[in-house]
């Protein structure tokens, strides 16, 4: 997974303005989806470039091994405002030494910080890897929310279709007086609402998608178009594997789990850098000078016979430090305790999470399995009302009441069915690391 996330943060790299042309009058499947956005996504861009700072301050700790080189020269002029006799009232020198050291030896810090830079950055990958994570379930729930509400919108059509239909009767049974001008208007009124729901319906429709063009970042003037996709009873009462099973394996592979388990190494890093206060220090260091001044021998003679070679071992014993030392060390035991707390945290977090999903599932697929009864009464109902309205055998209320029975039913069993879909499919993701919705 973390060599996938690599892979995507490098294409995040792509020109935008190319990536947008591919991304013209296209219809989206759900893969379509995960792919653009894992690839454009400002989230995934800005991972990109932590990955990139946490490179380089590994770098960085692996250079600390290197010895450092410099360059030194000094340039000076000195008046003698009564110099002695035979003596210049003005003096100048100059100096120039490059010097190396390099530490031998500093009770292992550099070794420490190099380990820990290293975790760090894989770290940072790993939480890449927890962007493409939400990104991926963000998209699941947008991707389903926009098929819900489409056939929210057919559901509303034939709604409408059919209470117009009665409305056309019942001004017939009005104007051939077997019915009133109250019994029309009341019927008509449903009509009317059912038309203002069919609105309601498209609008959210439409919000729908700008909440998956939001995920996928694209801009106003895009006309989002997304692949019907068609889910069967197999699908929505899909059994549900072992909860104590798919937890263990979330455990085992979440991102921010596996990244606290990094931090462990890290904090025990930390607490052996505080205990190398107590250590020896040893350095090497070297150097070649020279240096000239006026009123001797000339610039060259004086550069050559000044010309010095300096080699030394410089070796430092800390005595007592006003318990420095062993202050850090205490606070790095003290942020040691943060793993503990935090993976319970997460483990606890998880576990809320799984059993949710499981209630949610279990629950959905409960009231989809009552629904589909349930609907299959208010159909045999509702027809049943609407042949004897034809024949002027009931009033528009129990009409009414059929017709708003079977809506709410067949809304219902729709809202149920898209749950248990996405209970189901998170549920698999955290088993599996996949998320599949076939188009």
């Amino acid at each position: 997974m973390m060599k996938k996330c690599r892979l995507i943060l490098l294409l995040a790299g792509l020109s935008m303005s190319s990536a947008s042309l591919r991304a013209q009058d296209k219809i989206w499947t759900f893969d379509d989806c995960v792919e653009w956005a894992t690839t454009n996504n400002t989230a995934i861009r800005r991972t990109m470039l932590n990955i990139q700072t946490a490179r380089q301050d590994y770098l960085s700790a692996k250079d600390a091994w290197l010895p450092t080189v410099a360059f030194n020269t000094t340039q000076s002029l000195t008046n003698y405002p009564s110099p002695g006799a035979g003596r210049n009232g003005n003096s100048y020198g100059s100096t120039y030494n490059i010097g190396a050291s390099w530490t031998v030896w500093e009770g292992n810090v550099r070794k420490y910080r190099q380990e820990s830079a290293k975790i760090l950055e894989q770290q940072q990958n790993l939480a890449g890897d927890d962007v493409v994570k939400t990104l991926k379930l963000g998209i699941l729930e947008a991707y389903l929310n926009i098929m819900y509400a489409e056939e929210t919108v057919s559901i509303a059509e034939q709604t409408l279709q059919v209470s117009t239909a009665q409305a056309e009767r019942a001004l017939k049974l009005t104007e051939s007086g077997r019915s009133s001008q109250v019994d029309y208007a009341q019927i008509e009124s449903q009509r009317a609402q059912d038309a203002y729901n069919l609105t309601q319906a498209k609008s959210n429709y439409e919000s729908a998608k700008m909440a998956l063009k939001k995920i996928l970042e694209l801009g106003i003037d895009y006309n989002l178009q997304v692949a019907d996709v068609k889910f069967p009873d197999s699908d929505v009462l899909a059994p549900l594997p072992d909860r104590i099973e798919v937890y263990n394996t979330a455990a085992a592979w979440l991102p921010t789990i596996k990244s606290n388990e990094l931090s462990k190494e890290i904090y025990a890093n930390d607490i052996k850098i505080a205990k190398a206060g107590n250590l020896p220090n040893i350095a090497l260091q070297g150097g070649l000078s020279t240096g000239y001044n006026s009123g001797g021998s000339g610039w060259a003679s004086q550069m050559g016979h000044n010309f010095n070679e300096n080699l030394g071992l410089n070796l430092s014993i800390p005595i007592y430090d006003g318990n420095s030392t062993k202050r850090a060390v205490a606070k790095a035991r003290i942020a040691e305790q943060e793993y503990d707390i935090t993976k319970k945290e997460l483990l606890d977090n998880l576990s809320q999470t799984i059993e949710s999903l499981y209630i949610d599932a279990t629950n959905a697929q409960a009231r989809y399995n009552a629904g589909i009864s349930q609907l299959k009464a208010m159909e045999l109902t509702d027809d049943l009302v609407n042949r004897q309205f034809e024949l002027g055998y009931v009033n528009p209320l129990d009409l009414l009441s059929a017709h708003n029975n079977l809506l709410n039913a067949r809304l219902e069993l729709l809202q149920t069915k898209y749950m248990a879909i996405l209970a189901e499919k998170t549920i698999k993701y955290y088993a599996t690391q996949e998320v599949e919705i076939n188009n």
